[in-house]
C-alpha cells in the first residue's frame, strides 16, 4: 500500500485533497496535516505522530509540503528524514498531486508534473507559447498506430466540461487513448471552447472537434482514425439525439458532468438533467444504449437509466 500525505498551512492541505477528490475520486490513502494560526512545532510533531497507525503498513509515503522552508515542510523533515519509506516534496500543486494519486511516479517525475502546469494560458491563447505540456506523463506517448489497423472507440462521455481533470489524466491513461473526439455542434464553431480543448488534451493524444454529421462519417469508417483507440466525449446530452436521428448510436455511454441548472433534477451527484435531456437519454437507452455513471475510472459502474427511473 502506498499513501500521500498533504502538509501546509491553513486550509491548505484539506481544499488540496478535495480538490484530487473531484479528479481522482475519493481516496482514504490520502491524509492531511494543518498548520492552524496558532500552533507551534509541538503541535505539528503531535498531528504527524497521529498519523503512524494510519501509516504503518504503507510501502511507500509520498509528502507533499506547501512551502519550502515553511513549518509543516521543516516538520515533516523532522519526523521522516530517517524513514526510508517517505519521500518529501515541497511547492506542491494540483498536478503533481493528482499524478500522484491516479498513476504514481517519483520524486523527479512529479516535480516535472508539477512544473508543467505553470503556464502563462493568455500567451498560450495568443499563440505566443507552445500549447503543448512538457510534463514527462503527458509526453510519454505510446507507439504510432499503424495505419492498416482499425481504430477502436474505448470510452463514451457525456460531459458538460468537455477535456479537463478527470477525463485527461484518469480515463485517457486507463484507457489507453490516442484521439479525443469532441462531438459538438456549437465547440467546432467557438474559438475559445476550441483554444480550451486544445490546452486541455494530453500531449501524447490527437484531438478532434467534430459536427454530430462530421463525427457519424468518421466514427462508422473502421479506418478514419487508423489505429486510434478513441475517447468519445460530448458536452451535451441534446448531441444524443442529434446522432440518434443521423442513424448513429454507441453500446455504452458514461454520464460523468452535467450541470446544475435551473428546471434540472438531480439524477446522480454531478448529473442534473432537464425534462427534456432525461427523455433523449431514455429514448436513446431504449434503442439499444447501456448508460453509466461514475466520474473516474475507480468508481463502481452505476446503471444510470435505473437511477432515472427511480
Amino acid at each position: 500500500m502506498d499513501a500521500i500525505v498533504l502538509v501546509g498551512h491553513g486550509d491548505l492541505p484539506e481544499a488540496l485533497r478535495g480538490s484530487v477528490g473531484m479528479i481522482a475520486g475519493e481516496r482514504e490513502d490520502i491524509l492531511t496535516v494543518s498548520l492552524a494560526a496558532d500552533d507551534g512545532p509541538e503541535q505539528l510533531e503531535q498531528k504527524l505522530a497521529a498519523l503512524d497507525d494510519k501509516l504503518s503498513g504503507a510501502e511507500h509515503i509520498q509528502v507533499f509540503a506547501d512551502l519550502f522552508g515553511g513549518s509543516p515542510c521543516n516538520a515533516a523533515l523532522a519526523r521522516y528524514k530517517d524513514d526510508e519509506r517517505v519521500s518529501i516534496i515541497s511547492g506542491a500543486n494540483l498536478p503533481m498531486v493528482v499524478t500522484a494519486a491516479i498513476q504514481g511516479a517519483d520524486t523527479a517525475t512529479l516535480i516535472a508534473e508539477g512544473r508543467a502546469g505553470i503556464r502563462d494560458v493568455k500567451a498560450v491563447a495568443r499563440g505566443e507559447e507552445d500549447v503543448v505540456p512538457t510534463s514527462p506523463s503527458a509526453l510519454a506517448a505510446g507507439p504510432a498506430p499503424a495505419s492498416d489497423e482499425p481504430q477502436q472507440i474505448v470510452g463514451v462521455r457525456v460531459d458538460a466540461r468537455g477535456i479537463h481533470g478527470q477525463v485527461a489524466t484518469a480515463w485517457v491513461p486507463r484507457l489507453n487513448v490516442t484521439r479525443v473526439v469532441v462531438v459538438d455542434g456549437v465547440a467546432v464553431h467557438d474559438e475559445t471552447q476550441k483554444m480550451a480543448l486544445k490546452m486541455a488534451k494530453p500531449a501524447s493524444v490527437k484531438l478532434s472537434i467534430l459536427t454530430p454529421k462530421k463525427a457519424v462519417e468518421r466514427l462508422r469508417d473502421d479506418h478514419g482514425y487508423p489505429g486510434d483507440r478513441i475517447f468519445v466525449v460530448m458536452p451535451r446530452v441534446v448531441t444524443l439525439r442529434e446522432l440518434d436521428e443521423l442513424g448513429y448510436g454507441f453500446d455504452v455511454v458514461n454520464m460523468g458532468n452535467v450541470p446544475n441548472r435551473p428546471g434540472t433534477v438531480a439524477y446522480a451527484k454531478t448529473v442534473h438533467l432537464t425534462d427534456d435531456e432525461a427523455q433523449v437519454v431514455r429514448e436513446v437507452a431504449v434503442k439499444g444504449t447501456r448508460f453509466t455513471q461514475r466520474q473516474v475510472p475507480a468508481d463502481p459502474e452505476n446503471d444510470f437509466v435505473q437511477a432515472l427511473n427511480r
